[in-house]
């Protein structure tokens, strides 16, 4: 056996090893939410003070922790409705950066306020299992504003990483709000640019 034979027995068994331990460590829809809630919670405790001294900063902090697990440019996309089929890609693009950055300072600036209340993850009625979709319900409960946020969550194609697709808060589905706030801005102003640059969710 030669050393290249030897070598490339090596990767191969570094590969295997490596997507042993990927596939062990994977997380399900309700670990990821449970993590991500955490994380932001922690955040909000330890840095809250910046939402009123240096909002940017704390949004950006909260961004980070959220980027990686929402599929922003699925739900923008989703949100222009029929409108997407109409618009460019540099439209698409910067309607879903316009998107994303109002609904992290939304979701931080809602955080703030919850932070005080428990919030719990109820667990799976079943796992998964190759499912692409699930939903995980969470509960927050405070003093007689008690909130069920549903979280629906998707698994990518491209690396099997579960991703969030929608949000329904106590019976609101906030896709199909979005959507349709699109759909009247476009009919009152019918001007794709307008809309996008005066978007706020």
């Amino acid at each position: 056996m030669n050393w290249l034979r030897l070598a490339l027995l090596a990767w191969v068994g570094m590969a295997v090893v490596a997507a042993a331990q990927a596939e062990a460590t994977e997380e399900t829809p309700h670990q990821l939410v449970q993590r991500v809630t955490a994380e932001v919670l922690s955040v909000v405790e330890s840095r809250g003070e910046l939402l009123e001294r240096d909002p940017a900063a704390f949004y950006l902090e909260i961004g980070a922790i959220l980027e990686p697990v929402v599929a922003f440019d699925y739900i923008a996309n989703g949100v222009m409705g029929s409108f997407a089929r109409q618009a460019s890609a540099a439209q698409r693009k910067r309607f879903s950066e316009v998107f994303q950055t109002n609904m992290i300072s939304t979701y931080a600036k809602g955080m703030v306020v919850y932070a005080n209340q428990k919030v719990e993850i109820l667990p799976p009625v079943e796992e998964p299992g190759d499912q692409r979709k699930a939903s995980v319900v969470q509960k927050i409960l405070g003093d007689g504003s008690n909130h069920t946020v549903v979280y629906s969550m998707g698994k990518s194609k491209l690396n099997n990483q579960w991703k969030l697709l929608n949000v329904i808060i106590d019976g609101v589905n906030l896709g199909n709000t979005f959507r349709s706030q699109f759909a009247q801005a476009m009919k009152k102003h019918g001007d794709l640019d307008l809309v996008i640059d005066n978007w706020s969710s």
